[in-house]
């Protein structure tokens, strides 16, 4: 298990007694290449588990480099969000290309919502 730095405070003194504090806490980033077929889905698995054995709270997964998928990596991704919410942190998608948004049309509500509140905050988390 790797150690994290804790977050850091940054406390400016500003003009007229009040101050400003800046927090900083590690985001990991995963980056997803390849098609995700059982092989593929189960490395992401392994490495989804490693991150969230190192206390990850905060998770950007980029799937710009995903060739396939099927609606699985929905599920897998799913799950993975509700252990970051219970640790009160979030993850969030980036990098939504064809073979991705191809494997939501065919997902059901629930997937289609995840990804959706995953990817909102990103401007260009869509391609």
């Amino acid at each position: 298990m790797s150690q994290k730095n804790p977050p850091a405070t940054i406390n400016a003194p500003v003009p007229s007694g009040a101050s400003v504090t800046i927090r900083v806490e590690q985001v990991d980033l995963l980056s997803v290449t390849g098609q995700l077929d059982d092989p593929g889905l189960d490395r992401l698995q392994g490495r989804l588990d490693q991150l969230l054995d190192a206390d990850a709270r905060l998770l950007v997964v980029d799937l710009s480099e995903v060739t396939g998928c099927d609606g699985r990596l929905f599920d897998l991704l799913a799950r993975t969000q509700h252990l970051i919410k219970y640790r009160e942190g979030w993850l969030r998608l980036v990098g939504l290309g064809p073979p991705v948004l191809d494997a939501l049309d065919q997902a059901g509500l629930p997937e289609v919502l995840l990804v959706y509140r995953a990817a909102r905050w990103a401007r260009h988390g869509v391609h």
